[in-house]
């Protein structure tokens, strides 16, 4: 469980920084994460979703109220993301586009989806599990198929920083080639 959210942007920015510095190319784009949401926007979000955000994923969202292109290009949705806007408008559509054999075989209803990250240039999107799930917390990545789980906020945030860790390590190599 992440105890020191400042620390774990700070370093999710760090590697994001020397990721741009590697993409010579600019495959990607980067942006710091956005100001710390409010108890007002939170608790407006969660008024409009009808329950209580993940206590983990909020409280990313009491540090940093989304980040745009937090891994490759896609988006992790600050409280106005989850309300409304072109980003949820995306990710819902993203969503509609899994068929029902896809939830079967990942064994989730689609009423218990929230779309937390997603990208507007591919079919990736990363929903947590409302509390009205089972499994509520849990983080999925889908990409027309279920790609990854994960246990809870904490370890899909991580999981990305590694992720973007692994880009930059592939860029390195490639520019030493």
């Amino acid at each position: 469980m992440i105890t020191d959210w400042k620390q774990e942007i700070a370093i999710a920015w760090l590697v994001k920084q020397a990721l741009m510095e590697a993409d010579k190319k600019k495959i990607w784009p980067y942006h710091l994460p956005e100001v710390a949401a409010t108890e007002d926007q939170l608790r407006a979000a969660e008024q409009f979703l009808g329950f209580t955000i993940d206590p983990r994923y909020r409280e990313f969202l009491m540090h940093a109220n989304g980040w745009q292109a937090f891994w490759h290009t896609a988006d992790l949705f600050g409280t106005s993301d989850l309300i409304a806007g072109p980003k949820r408008e995306n990710a819902e559509f993203v969503l509609s586009m899994l068929d029902d054999a896809v939830l079967s075989r990942s064994s989730l209803n689609r009423k218990d989806l929230l779309p937390i990250s997603a990208t507007e240039f591919d079919r990736d999107i990363f929903v947590i599990l409302a509390p009205s799930s089972p499994a509520a917390g849990t983080v999925v990545w889908f990409a027309g198929e279920e790609v990854e789980r994960f246990p809870n906020f904490d370890e899909y945030f991580l999981a990305m920083v590694n992720y973007n860790r692994i880009a930059l390590q592939r860029l390195k190599e490639q520019s030493a080639d």
